[in-house]
């Protein structure tokens, strides 16, 4: 199997002020191998021999795979994937491929971010983004226009927050808040309504977490999945409750994150970044006990895959898939 080629990008405009309505910025990206030749890669990633499933793994398209440096979380909504970089950039750009791709939004003057790890998208357009570097959580309407920032939930200071999920309109907020070890969840009207938060700080027993860093929301919009990065779990509530834990891979690198992203499909099939181990991994959650019905990625994959962020279309026909050591976004037919 070939390994994955890289896709360079060039930046070749400014970035804009998030107050200002949006602004295109025009990027070029290319796939060279080792001869010079340029083309518009493709390649299959292989599947571990337990699960049976090997789907096509293809870039998005030559133009729309092209990232900003370290992409961390994504989110997809319509025709737009939005995604949070690890070098203090939100970009959203168009799903559809062909010619020059357009970044309708490239954050980082006016509000200077730190690290960008999540990204979420309400029902009305507005979008949501983890800045763990910073403690905060910024809301933008679909303008381009700041709504809020929050720093603390309840009184609580949020502790290099890693994960969001939003629901509804107005929309109700997820926040993994990693350094507290819970998940916070709340209204907005624009300003913070306390709900309640989920979990407790500890690790290791059911409901109990141990750095949470993804969240990801059911169908109907009151199942919620965490992902449970240094217990290698991903665990289940139900309107807050716990109602179950499965076990992930152990990390297969000492002190590297584990699971980073999670996404739910309606069957509920939960899809997972596994950073260390270097797969993407789909599990059937509703069977008993959960079963790992595929992954995507390994050692086999190459150049190292670092995978940190997952999202599905609305259809769930496509999952994308940040590789943050690649700066690359990836798409599989899941």
């Amino acid at each position: 199997m070939g390994a994955l080629i890289p896709i360079a990008c060039t930046n070749t405009s400014s970035n804009f002020n998030p107050t200002s309505p949006a602004t295109p910025i025009v990027l070029s990206a290319t796939a060279t191998n080792a001869f010079g030749f340029t083309s518009t890669p493709t390649f299959t990633i292989q599947a571990t021999s337990t699960p049976t499933n090997t789907p096509m793994v293809t870039p998005i398209t030559v133009a729309a795979i092209c990232t900003p440096n370290a992409p961390n979380g994504l989110a997809v909504s319509g025709s737009k994937i939005y995604v949070a970089g690890g070098d203090g950039n939100l970009s959203i750009y168009p799903i559809a491929g062909g010619g020059a791709l357009n970044v309708v939004n490239n954050f980082n003057n006016t509000t200077v971010f730190g690290s960008l790890s999540a990204v979420a998208v309400d029902g009305s357009g507005n979008y949501y983004v983890i800045d763990s570097g910073s403690n905060a959580v910024y809301e933008w309407n679909s303008a381009g226009a700041t709504v809020a920032t929050w720093n603390s939930y309840n009184g609580q200071i949020f502790i290099s927050p890693q994960g969001i999920a939003v629901v509804g309109s107005p929309a109700t907020v997820y926040v993994a808040d990693t350094g507290n070890n819970v998940i916070d969840e709340f209204t907005t009207n624009p300003t913070i309504t306390p709900f309640q938060q989920i979990g407790y700080p500890g690790g290791g027993g059911n409901g109990n977490f141990d750095n949470p860093t993804g969240i990801a929301i059911g169908p109907a919009g009151v199942t919620v999945y965490v992902a449970d990065m240094d217990d290698d779990l991903i665990q289940e509530f139900v309107s807050g409750s716990f109602v179950k834990q499965f076990s992930t891979p152990p990390e297969s690198i000492s002190n590297a994150p584990g699971i980073m992203s999670i996404a739910v499909n309606s069957s509920g099939n939960v899809f997972a970044a596994d950073y260390s181990n270097g797969y993407i991994e789909d599990y059937n959650s509703t069977s008993s006990p959960v079963t790992l019905l595929s992954q995507w990625g390994g050692p086999s994959a190459g150049p190292d895959p670092g995978f940190t962020g997952v999202a599905l279309n609305s259809a769930a026909t496509t999952l994308y898939v940040a590789d943050y050591d690649n700066n690359a976004i990836y798409a599989i037919a899941p």
